[in-house]
């Protein structure tokens, strides 16, 4: 007989052993008191300490309300969570940290206002100072700030949320080189709620998004998502086109009037310059045309080497 939950939250793991086995204790706590049946997915992806080991355990204990599924490579955070919800099986999703930073007691509040507005997507944002790096915080509000500028998102958003199953039949079988759940999330649906939720400092080991990393993930975003760097070559190309003319009439001028010479310097300045904005446009254009080589290749976003079931 299929095991078919009410709910079903999905856990990205990265080197999280020691926060694992109290994450699931606290949510099945949580759902016991709501009196509803669950699943918890722990998608292990591919981390360096004993994760895997521990998973193993939890499924011993958990049975059938627990899935784990082991990731052939590290393939981040966002395609593990795809991984993830080709298997969920409830009527809500919830997707959460390992890192116990947000506190699963919280989410009965998340589906308190899923079920109360007939949202298709709660989110779980800080109530108060959340307890990040400066580092961290700053690069999840650039992301945020771009995004609501020139994506789809609302640019307010977090790793804690309620999807609604309708939602996640959409969006499961998305292929593509660079994932970014909460962006795909917004082209499929505008009933969007949030909900104060606390935030605790982490209890174990550090973040996996360092400095190159987040600056990585942020180029990547702004690449695979939008058209920003495309605008800023048009109107950069735009504005030199216009400084040249301008550079252009006043040297004629000065020929004509003052009989000044034009001289080598002018002219390897502005071939430099030209060159160097060709190359610069080249490369952004690459890129995206790189993206769509990816495409044609359908790579699979994530590849399952074991599944607990």
């Amino acid at each position: 007989m299929n095991f078919t939950p009410d709910y079903s939250i999905v856990v990205p793991v990265y080197n999280s052993e020691n926060t694992l086995e109290e994450l699931c204790l606290r949510v099945e706590e949580t759902f016991n008191k709501m009196n509803s049946t669950f699943e918890i997915i722990l998608v292990n992806d591919m981390s360096s300490d004993g994760s895997w080991w521990k998973i193993k355990l939890l499924k011993e204990k958990y049975g059938e309300c627990l899935l784990g599924i082991n990731l052939r490579k590290n393939f981040g955070q966002h395609k593990a969570l795809l991984c993830g919800f080709q298997f969920a099986k409830g009527k809500y999703i919830v997707t959460i940290d390992d890192d116990l930073q947000f506190f699963p007691e919280d989410i009965s509040l998340l589906i308190d206002s899923a079920k109360s507005t007939s949202a298709d997507l709660v989110y779980g944002i800080y109530a108060e100072e959340r307890q990040h790096s400066p580092v961290r915080k700053w690069g999840s509000n650039f992301v945020g700030f771009m995004f609501e500028k020139f994506g789809n998102t609302t640019g307010q958003g977090s790793s804690f949320k309620v999807i609604h199953h309708s939602v996640i039949d959409k969006i499961k079988d998305y292929n593509h080189s660079f994932t970014f759940v909460d962006e795909i999330l917004s082209w499929h649906t505008t009933k969007i709620e949030w909900v104060p939720v606390r935030h605790a400092t982490r209890k174990d080991g550090n973040s996996g998004y360092s400095v190159p990393k987040l600056t990585l993930l942020s180029l990547n975003l702004i690449l695979s998502y939008t058209t920003i760097p495309l605008r800023f070559m048009t109107w950069f190309g735009l504005i030199s086109f216009i400084v040249s003319l301008i550079l252009v009439g006043i040297f004629i001028y000065q020929k004509l009037v003052y009989g000044s010479p034009l001289g080598f310097t002018a002219l390897i300045v502005s071939i430099f310059m030209s060159s160097g904005l060709i190359l610069f446009s080249l490369g952004i254009i690459g890129e995206y045309l790189n993206r769509l080589f990816a495409l044609q290749h359908r790579k699979p976003p994530y590849q399952i080497q074991e599944i607990l079931r």
